[in-house]
């Protein structure tokens, strides 16, 4: 159900959006027999949905809706789960991303100084991050991850001699720094007394590998939910939630493997229209993560939905009667005494098999086992391959970074 008080903004903004779509070669031709000129939000569930596979097909010009005079930003995805995602950005997407951003339970003020640790490439997240530093009049660090330039060592000097106050990455960003930070011989969670949060954001970020991070670093961490294509749909409170963008995503769930609506308290299927972006919008679009929300009102004051991130559908691990999604596999990991430095896993058989490369050598590995195997109702097999799934050398080296795989 739609909160009373976005129901009129809803129906007003999915009114403009049908006039403007089809703008889109791919929308021109993919509702060319359905009449729109009546359309309302109530009537949403008539339109079809839009696949991946379609946005791809459909090409970088086939999703443009928006004339070449109007854009301000290409970007696309790494393409991790196959061939890139791809989307247009106007200035007005750019601005309306960075203002999302700024709902952070962290707050940004003019007194932040932001190191910003996404990729400065083709990736949307940096540009989001540093539209909303600008708006804020916060400074921003430009620290790209993936190149020799601002390697590991240099990022954390820069964290210290510029007196940063937020950083920004991914979490497995967050990671590697602290594990460079170790062999470097100190803490981060002590060794940077002016930093005061850290932002995540484009990877599952399960509540215990929230504590995990916390705990490395000694200061808050807030994560954002979206994607390439929509742009960011929902931001961390104060208190460990998600809150989403409502004025700007109208969100729905199917049922796994179908086009079925479900309830929105089960996991499912997340279904994004996108109201508000002019580039490259979309309608009632499959992004392939599985998500659940919640319509209870936060301690936060916000009164929207909550939404809860369980990973990607095709990371999701069925054995017999037992189904797991990433988010499951995520807490069970981060969960542990010893938390791996790296780690992947993979089924075998009727259960798991859990690769890890520890930092610290006091760990148990029977102890492992049965904790994961209690956590995943599973049978689970642990094998040691500390040195060989984490490369130190590299990480206190100029050398670049790469993005990590989980579940293979």
């Amino acid at each position: 159900m739609i909160a009373n008080e976005y129901s009129e903004i809803h129906s007003n903004r999915f009114r403009h959006l049908m006039k403007r779509i089809t703008n889109s070669p791919l929308y021109r031709n993919k509702l060319c027999d359905i009449d729109l000129e009546d359309m309302t939000l109530e009537d949403i569930r008539r339109l079809p949905v839009t696949t991946k596979s379609e946005l791809r097909e459909a090409g970088q010009w086939g999703i443009l809706a928006a004339s070449k005079e109007e854009i301000a930003q290409y970007h696309e995805s790494s393409g991790s789960s196959g061939i890139p995602s791809i989307a247009w950005f106007t200035r007005n997407d750019l601005v309306q991303g960075g203002s999302q951003l700024r709902r952070t339970g962290s707050g940004l003020t003019s007194h932040d100084l932001v190191l910003n640790r996404f990729p400065y490439a083709l990736a949307l997240p940096a540009f989001l991050i540093q539209e909303a530093a600008w708006q804020a009049g916060a400074g921003i660090v430009p620290s790209s991850s993936r190149n020799t330039i601002t390697h590991y060592p240099k990022v954390l000097e820069l964290i210290g001699q510029l007196e940063c106050t937020i950083i920004a990455g991914l979490p497995r960003e967050m990671e590697l720094l602290a594990e460079t930070a170790r062999l470097l011989g100190f803490d981060c969670a002590q060794a940077f007394p002016n930093l005061r949060a850290i932002w995540v954001a484009g990877e599952l970020f399960a509540d215990a590998r929230k504590r995990h991070v916390e705990k490395l670093w000694g200061v808050p961490v807030y994560n954002f939910f979206g994607s390439t294509e929509t742009g960011n749909i929902a931001t961390m409170c104060s208190h460990g939630r998600l809150h989403i963008s409502e004025e700007d995503f109208y969100l729905e769930l199917l049922e796994l493997n179908s086009t079925n609506p479900i309830n929105h308290s089960e996991i499912g299927q997340l279904l994004v229209t996108t109201l508000s972006h002019e580039g490259s919008p979309l309608l009632r679009y499959v992004n392939e993560d599985l998500v659940t929300f919640n319509a209870e009102a936060c301690l936060c004051g916000h009164t929207g939905r909550v939404l809860t991130h369980h990973g990607r559908v095709k990371d999701m691990i069925q054995i017999d009667d037992t189904r797991l999604t990433a988010k499951d596999i995520h807490e069970g990991i981060y969960s542990l005494t010893n938390v791996p430095a790296a780690w992947n896993c993979r089924q075998l058989g009727g259960g798991l098999e859990i690769h890890m490369d520890m930092s610290d050598s006091s760990w148990n590995k029977k102890e492992t086992e049965e904790h994961l195997a209690s956590s995943w109702g599973l049978g689970v097999s642990v094998v040691d391959q500390t040195g060989m799934l984490l490369d130190r050398t590299r990480l206190v080296q100029r050398d670049s970074s790469l993005k990590p795989v989980y579940i293979i």
